[in-house]
């Protein structure tokens, strides 16, 4: 199962204040994974990548529409999807259905 504490830990949150936002994101990792995957239980290998998207997820909150932004010389491009390498982890485990 992921754990909080190491989502805290990944993020720099060393008090509880943020515990029910953190567990909603890996709650809803955890069932984007399943969904991803089409695998009804979660390996244990993928718990770390659970927590990757719950860190994700928790850096993208509040900037979730922005693609780019610009101010002065200072130009920013946000992700609108997870990175390659969680999709790469996720996809050793993904099954096929055919329909």
């Amino acid at each position: 199962m992921a754990s909080i504490d190491n989502v805290k830990i990944l993020l720099g949150i060393s008090d509880n204040s943020q515990d029910d936002l953190l567990n909603l994101y890996i709650s809803r990792a955890e069932q984007f994974v399943k969904t991803y995957c089409n695998i009804e239980e979660i390996p244990t290998e993928l718990n770390s990548v659970i927590e990757d998207i719950a860190v994700f997820r928790y850096r993208m909150n509040g900037v979730e529409n922005i693609k780019s932004e610009s101010k002065g010389s200072l130009s920013e491009t946000y992700r609108d999807s997870l990175p390659d390498d969680i999709i790469a982890q996720l996809n050793r485990y993904r099954r096929v259905i055919f329909r």
